[in-house]
Formats: structure tokens, sequence, C-alpha cells
């Protein structure tokens, strides 16, 4: 198959339309909108284990495109887009020839498709049987440009029937989620307002038929919010002009029955042989309720600037979850890798949802589920602990939505886990902060009250060395007068600086310090033999004047986290308040 195929342009039979017979023109123009169509659907299966091609015809068939899935195979998107990787490279060398020679008998005969199983390697060398289908696609010359196609691992088939049922059942229930899911699929032309060539059925959620559409009776910009339109144009013509493949944005639109909806919108841009734009291919998402839920959650925390950059900034992972023991996955979103785990550990069965929940949560998750399940409820939402691949807790939230088939019986659960860890820690910082101070507000004598100090601070995650230095005006130094977790050696150490000594320097700029620098050469192999590797130096300044530190270290982070750091920032302004005052009365006295 390589360019020279561009040549063969036999006439394409057309018996149920003898007047198109000598009008190549025409014959194109069907067979293009019947691709367009096709492709609109097959979009979808963007995240399912189908690879999407679009390979040039030319030697070995470099790819113009791939969809993200093709690192189940452990290539990238950009090993065959960048011409590393030819895809006639990682077909098998004994099927190679019988590919070639296969695909050109069907382009002598003027075919308008291509359907072959053969063997291909992975980017480790493991060998796979695949499925290819694709359709040969003509120019208005009838030369054969371009192979539009998808490639579907066959493997288990091949091993046995029983393996192809398995999977043939699989590919239904990714169907059925499809067509039950809340996404609205559409195809737009690139034109004012963007007629809809092409929408799922369930455009009825808005109050619309399929018809109100096709017909041309709505354009798709006429139900977009008037206020939302203008930025939904230039911010789509921006990413034209940047000559990206993708749109995606949150909008108003209004139902057909005037009801305001936030929809998220993720879009395919298409562009013909010349570049030009022709059409925009995606899906729209009600999002209305998430945007109630985040307003409401952005004004309880407004003042917990961490938490919303989580919020803002990492992304749900969607998983499909069978209704069997521990919940088997049928599919989850690439970007479970945040959590160290890979597409394939679930899909595969080497790794089920349930044997990452924690063992003290996992009782009562089961529990909730299934009474949600037995009160013929359709959702479910929880918060509970995970484990990451290398071990790491994590708190989630979970948002369910429960499938069930005809008869009522719970099939599938269909959702999002949105890591919550830092608002749990932020919640738990909060409440240490809390009860210290109604503790420090009882308490009378200093030692005490610096003992409660170092065990609040000790409780936040990480954090597991920590002491309290206080100024010592006769003697022109500042003395360690608590501390927890440290080696009698390192104490003898950093038990006192004086007041010219690079520690004590440091201290009186007034400063926080998160770096190792703080050391001067003489303690810093001191500190690497206690074994830290992240500190905090924290002043305590009472009426305008340095009375002494809080120093805090970590065995097992590289880092002080930053919502950690603002925790000690705080701990620091409360005590002084309680301390200052007695460490006077006492010098006094």
């Amino acid at each position: 198959m390589d360019s020279e195929n561009s040549k063969y342009g036999p006439e394409i039979p057309n018996e149920g339309h003898p007047e198109r017979d000598d009008d190549p023109n025409e014959r194109g123009k069907a067979l293009q909108e019947a691709m367009e169509r096709e492709e609109a659907l097959r979009t979808i299966i963007n995240n399912s284990p189908v690879v999407v091609f679009l390979w040039r015809n030319e030697e070995k068939w470099p790819a113009e495109f791939v969809s993200e899935n093709v690192v189940q195979y452990g290539y990238t998107v950009e090993d065959f887009i960048s011409g590393h990787v030819l895809y006639g490279d990682i077909i098998h060398p004994e099927d190679l020839a019988k590919v070639e020679e296969e695909l050109e008998r069907r382009i002598m005969g003027g075919c308008k498709d291509f359907n072959m199983e053969y063997r291909v390697r992975t980017k480790t060398g493991d060998l796979r049987w695949v499925n290819e289908r694709t359709f040969i696609q003509r120019n208005s010359d009838g030369e054969v440009s371009y192979f539009q196609g998808i490639i579907q691992d066959v493997s288990d088939r091949k091993k046995s029937e029983k393996a192809l049922k398995k999977a043939l059942e699989m590919q239904e229930i990714l169907k059925t989620v499809i067509s039950n899911s809340p996404a609205v699929v559409f195809l737009w032309k690139n034109e004012k307002k963007w007629p809809a060539e092409f929408v799922s059925e369930n455009v009825i959620q808005f109050g619309y038929t399929v018809e109100d559409f096709i017909s041309g009776k709505v354009l798709y910009g006429d139900i977009i919010h008037p206020e939302d339109l203008a930025k939904v144009e230039e911010k789509l013509e921006k990413r034209i002009m940047e000559g990206a493949v993708d749109f995606n944005m949150e909008y108003r639109t209004l139902t057909k029955a005037g009801d305001l909806r936030w929809v998220n919108e993720r879009t395919f841009i298409q562009r013909n042989e010349d570049g030009e734009v022709t059409h925009f291919q995606g899906i729209v998402l009600d999002i209305s309720e998430r945007k109630k839920s985040e307003e409401a959650l952005k004004e309880a925390l407004e003042t917990q600037e961490a938490l919303k950059t989580v919020i803002n900034n990492n992304p749900a992972v969607v998983f499909l979850w069978r209704n069997e023991e521990n919940w088997p996955v049928e599919f989850v979103s690439q970007n479970v890798v945040q959590l160290g785990y890979t597409v394939e550990d679930f899909s595969s069965g080497k790794v089920l949802y349930g044997n990452i929940v924690h063992k003290d949560d996992i009782g009562a998750v089961t529990e909730a589920l299934e009474n949600c399940i037995r009160e013929g409820r359709d959702s479910f939402e929880m918060e509970y602990r995970i484990f990451t691949k290398d071990g790491n807790l994590r708190w989630v939230e979970e948002r369910t939505f429960i499938q069930r088939d005809q008869e009522g019986k719970a099939t599938h659960f269909q959702g999002i886990v949105l890591d919550i860890t830092e608002r749990k820690e932020v919640e738990k910082m909060l409440d240490i902060q809390r009860e210290l101070g109604m503790s420090l507000s009882s308490t009378w004598s200093l030692q005490p009250m610096l003992n409660e100090i170092l065990e609040a601070c000790l409780r936040v995650n990480g954090i597991d060395a920590g002491g309290i230095y206080l100024k010592d005006e006769l003697l022109d130094q500042i003395n360690l007068v608590a501390h927890r977790e440290i080696s009698p050696e390192f104490k003898e150490k950093v038990g006192r600086y004086q007041a010219n000594s690079r520690e004590a320097r440091q201290i009186w700029t007034e400063k926080p310090v998160y770096t190792m620098d703080f050391y001067s050469e003489e303690m810093a192999d001191a500190v690497r033999k206690e074994g830290i590797k992240a500190v905090a130096i924290v002043p305590l300044k009472y009426r305008g004047e340095i009375i002494g530190s809080l120093n805090f270290a970590s065995h097992t982070l590289d880092k002080i986290p930053r919502n950690a750091r603002n925790f000690l920032e705080n701990i620091a302004l409360q005590m002084v308040n309680y301390i200052a005052p007695i460490r006077i009365e006492a010098d006094l006295a």
C-alpha cells in the first residue's frame, strides 16, 4: 500500500442510483457525507479499547491522526504523528505483505472499505492480533488519499471462541453506556450559529427533538445564552486560528421551555485536505448541578485557597464498574494515572476497585451502596479513603449513577472519583488549630503550653519532628526549650544558637524559612545524619520583636506542603499571644 495506489481510480458501482454513474463528484460527495456520519459515531469510542487511525496513502502508511488510547499498545500519539513510527513498521513482518496485497486488491476492485485481521507488535515487543476495519477515502478524481479506520485487539478471540463472545458482550455494554449517557452528541457545520447535521436522540433532555435541529428550525447558536454566545464564538475562533484540533468550554444554554442549563462542550475540529474547518464534532454535557455545587462549596470554603486550587486543577477520574464483588472495572479514564495506576491495571482485571478502598472503609461503602440500590435510588455519593499504587492514602469523593436493566436490577455503576485529600487535610488542620486555641486558653504554665503546641503540630501529615526556640536576652542566644522526635545527639548540636550565628540571623529576618539552606555548613552534616529531608522555620514575633521560632522537620517529605506552611504560620501567630505574657511575667519574677 504505497503512494502509487493513489493512481488507482476504478469506477465504483452505484446500482441504486444509476443517475450518478457518470458523475464522480456526486458519488464522492455522497461517500464523504456517509463517512462523516460514520465518523460522528466512531469518535465517541475515543476512550474505548478501539483505537482510531487516519493513515495517508503512502509507503507504510504514516498516521495523521490516532486516538490517545493507542497507549494500550505501548505507543504514544506523538510516536505516530511525528513520523517516528510508521504503521507498517508495527505490523508483523510475516503479515505485512498479505496486508499490502489484500488492500491493493480492494483498491483495484473499487471497494469502499477494507477489513482484515493480522498481527502487530507493541512497543515492548509483545505480539497482538488486531482486527482492522478501514474506509478507503478517495478525492474528487477517484484517487485514494487516506485510509480511515479502527484497530481492535482481538488476541483473546484468536485463543478461543468463548473469549470472543465475552469481548462482544463487553462491546454491547459499552454501546449501552454511550446510548444512555447524559452527554448529547452533535455534528455541526462550520457556518453561522452552527447548523446541526447530526444529534443524538438524548437531546430530548433539553426539551428538543432531533428533528428540531436536523430540519434547521433550531440552530445550535440559538440555544446558547445571549450573554455567552460572543464568548463561545471568540474562543472557538481563537482555537481555530491556533490550529488546534479540539475545543472545550463551559457556558449556558436554554432548554426549549426556556430554562437555563450550564453545559460543558468538548469538540473535535474537523478540517478538509486544504486545512479548512468544515465541521465540529463533539459532546454537550449538562453540568448545571455541578455548577450549583461548586458555587456552594466556594462560598463555604472561600478562605481555603489551597482547596480551591485542588478543585479547579484536578479533574475527576471517570469509572464504569460492574455490580459484582469488589466492583471490576469495565472502563476508566486515562487520568487515573494521577493515582499511580494505568487503564490496563483495571481493564485487565489485575486490579479490582474494591481492592484499593481502605479496609476500614470498604464495609461502610458497600453497605451504603447496597442501601441506595435497595431503596431504588438512581445515584450514590460518599467520601472514603483509597490507596494509590505506591501505597499512599488518598481521600476521594465518589459520585455515581446506578444503572439498571429492564427488570430493575442494578448492573453497573457509572461515576466519577475526585481526590479531596487536600480538603480533608485543611479541615483537619482547622480542627487542630481550634482545639489548640481552646487548650492554650485554659493553660497557665509555659512548659505545658509548649508541649501542647508541639503535639498539635506533629498531628499534621508529614511533619514528624520539631522544637520550639525562645530568646535568652541575658546570654544573647536562642535556646531549644521544647522538642519532639529528635535524637539526643542532634539535640546537643542544635540546642542553642548564638545571636551572631547563621541560624539566628535568619530568624531575625522575620521571614519563615522552608529550605535546608537555613543551616550553616557546620550544622548541615548533623541534619543529614538525622535523616531530615525538609524543614519549616517560623519566627515568633511579639509586639514587633522576635522572641523565638517554631522549628519543624520531615523525614519523609522533600518539602513542607503549602497547606502545612500556612498552618504553622497561623499557629505561630496564635501561640505568641499566650506564651509571651507568661514568659515576660516569669522574667520579671
